[in-house]
């Protein structure tokens, strides 16, 4: 499912136009990307895509984005995944949402490309 080599992101977005846009911005930076238009899309693919970043947003048709956080931050596979919470809302987290490690953030949506491929780097997932 994944190219070798190539870091995996999961975009989950409702919205066609920007999940469609985040993913030609994350694919011409170099990552291997997988688009959920719902939350209950991203959550049954969590484990087998692997993710090793996640750019979410929080209000989705089905499954809110927090519980998606919440399913990430239990899976064994990628709990420590980087998250950037892409979201119009304020984001309040807790412990279940948030690992040891701090790798969630939130960043005001809409954002420029250059700024989400920034918030990657910071979590270490530069290409």
């Amino acid at each position: 499912m994944s190219e070798p080599g190539k870091l995996r992101i999961l975009v989950v977005e409702d919205e066609r136009h920007i999940a469609r846009f985040l993913q030609y911005v994350l694919e011409k930076a170099g990552f291997h990307v997988l688009v959920a238009l719902d939350g209950k899309t991203a959550v049954d693919n969590i484990d087998t895509f692997r993710p090793d970043g996640v750019v979410l947003d929080l209000v989705l048709p089905d499954i809110s984005g927090t519980e998606v956080l919440r399913a990430i931050r239990r899976s064994d596979v990628c709990g420590s995944a980087a998250v950037v919470v892409l979201s119009a809302h304020t984001f309040e987290h807790g412990a279940d949402t948030v690992d040891p490690g701090g790798r969630t953030v939130q960043c005001p949506k809409p954002i420029a490309p250059s700024r989400l491929l920034e918030k990657l780097k910071e979590f270490g997932l530069g290409v």
